[in-house]
């Protein structure tokens, strides 16, 4: 384990290299992670991503996910889009799952890619570092429409 000193500096490393553009720089740092912490580092790597795409969503749809029992949800037509591309969907998975604050899913779904071995694990890590970063972009737009499946709002 790295230690939440040593760690936090890299992990805002990783989020200002993939937000500016620069995935093979995220990436790299993401390894020195990999190399010297844990699978609890790797997995607070993807807890302060999601949180980070947390905080572009709130500013995509500002009011969504926020009332009472209400829960943010990965769009059938989307988890079917993904379904080829197992590290994309666990990318919007993740997110989905840790945004709705169901901390087991995400780590169950953190586990079956570490289970997948050492590249599957990483695609899947870097495939949340550029959801995230699409996410983030997007927000810098401003607010948008939710999708709301056909279901009037």
């Amino acid at each position: 384990m790295i230690g939440s000193e040593a760690l936090n500096p890299l992990v805002q490393e990783i989020l200002r290299h993939t937000l500016d553009g620069r995935p093979a720089m995220a990436e790299s740092l993401l390894d020195v992670v990999t190399e010297h912490g844990d699978s609890a580092d790797l997995f607070g790597v993807c807890c302060a991503v999601a949180d980070t795409g947390r905080v572009a969503l709130q500013g995509l749809f500002p009011d969504a996910g926020t009332g009472p029992g209400e829960e943010w949800t990965l769009p059938p037509a989307m988890a079917d889009r993904l379904a080829g591309d197992p590290y994309r969907l666990f990318a919007v998975r993740f997110m989905t799952a840790y945004l709705n604050g169901d901390h087991g899913t995400a780590l169950a779904l953190f586990q079956a890619a570490e289970t997948a071995g050492p590249p599957a694990r990483k695609e899947s890590i870097c495939s949340l570092l550029a959801h995230v970063r699409c996410l983030t972009l997007r927000a810098e737009q401003g607010p948008a429409t939710p999708d709301t499946g056909g279901v009037p709002a």
